[in-house]
């Protein structure tokens, strides 16, 4: 791993974000990229003394560096002097999807309240647009976390692929892996068989120490959030299809409603 992207709009969730971000990287030996997408002012610009700034351009020079020197406050503690950053500032010309989307990075580390309600409906958080749009990983982080100890991974033994790189990001020695098969009513299986499943991949992760479960739940979205709760998880690993647009609108994503209303950190992988 080279990079770890960050975006950032300097809020105290953001910071949650790149506290984990700087404990992945000082492991995998990565940079961290801080990512801030700066909103033009057009009242504040308005307002100001025209003679002081010639031009719209001239304004964006000054919020540009003004951004930079936030970033380099950020990130100038003891904790993160282990780790090597840099810093990228984006015009708002598109959504910060789309441009975390271009960045080409490793690993996306972010912020997230989540949205509810009508929010949720029309634009969603920016959380669930960068899942769905991203290249890589992406590691949704919603509150303050010390360490990924018990970690839930949502399977259904169509997608592995995942798993192995999910985990050893995690770091697979020091965790506690809790893999679970949500029976939602809408597909047959066979019990005995996932298990059977299970314990060979198990095999090929390294992995002597886990718990397999099939669990009852009336959506797979509810049934992950409900296990996650229920082994008190301190993070879900899963993957996405990463669909857009009819599609996307048709069948939705499992992922992002769960990255929406997770309570804990969510890692996403394609």
């Amino acid at each position: 791993m080279k990079t770890i992207l960050v975006p950032t709009d300097l809020s105290d969730v953001s910071e949650y974000a790149l506290d984990v971000a700087v404990e992945i990287a000082k492991k995998q030996g990565a940079t961290v990229s801080l990512l801030k997408k700066i909103v033009f002012p057009t009242l504040e610009y308005t307002m100001i003394d025209n003679e002081f700034y010639e031009s719209k351009d001239e304004f964006y020079k000054y919020l540009t560096q003004d951004s930079k020197d936030r970033l380099k406050d950020m990130v100038d503690k003891p904790k993160y002097d282990e780790v090597k950053f840099r810093f990228k500032i984006m015009r708002d010309t598109d959504t910060l999807a789309s441009i975390v989307a271009q960045q080409n990075v490793d690993l996306i580390v972010m912020g997230s309240t989540g949205a509810t309600g009508w929010k949720e409906w029309t634009k969603g958080s920016n959380a669930e647009q960068v899942v769905r749009y991203a290249h890589c990983p992406v590691l949704v982080v919603k509150a303050p976390t010390v360490a990924f100890k018990r970690v839930v991974v949502a399977i259904d033994f169509e997608n592995i692929g995942f798993i192995k790189t999910s985990l050893a990001l995690l770091d697979t020695a020091q965790i506690e892996p809790y893999f679970v098969y949500v029976d939602n009513g809408m597909a047959k299986f066979n019990g005995p068989q996932l298990k059977n499943e299970m314990g060979k991949l198990a095999l090929e992760l390294g992995l002597t120490n886990y718990e397999f479960t099939i669990f009852n739940d009336d959506t797979v979205e509810q049934g992950i959030l409900d296990y996650a709760k229920e082994v008190e998880a301190d993070i879900i690993v899963m993957y996405t299809h990463g669909r857009k647009g009819f599609d996307h609108l048709i069948n939705g994503s499992i992922a992002e409603d769960v990255v929406n209303h997770a309570d804990i950190p969510v890692l996403v992988s394609h």
